[in-house]
């Protein structure tokens, strides 16, 4: 059995496949990279956000342990 192609239907379908693939294109936006900035110290750490210019901070003395009382606890919660 010998089918034949339409050439109508396929510069159809190719013309539509671009048309398709341009458009994802168009819309698509692709992520920011290196927004983020990351930097500190052994006693104070900086997130620095590129876009906005916005600098968090968190300043801890040596030796003074940890300054959040959850981090050591376990991340996992049980179901009950």
């Amino acid at each position: 059995m010998k089918k034949q192609m339409d050439i109508k239907s396929v510069l159809i379908g190719l013309l539509a496949g671009i048309g398709a693939m341009l458009a994802m294109g168009a819309s698509s936006s692709a992520p920011t990279v290196g927004r983020y900035q990351v930097g500190g110290t052994a006693s104070q750490g900086f997130v620095i956000d590129t876009m906005t210019g916005q600098v968090w901070t968190r300043f801890t003395p040596s030796g003074s342990g940890t300054s959040d009382n959850d981090f050591a606890l376990s991340k996992l919660r049980e179901n009950k």
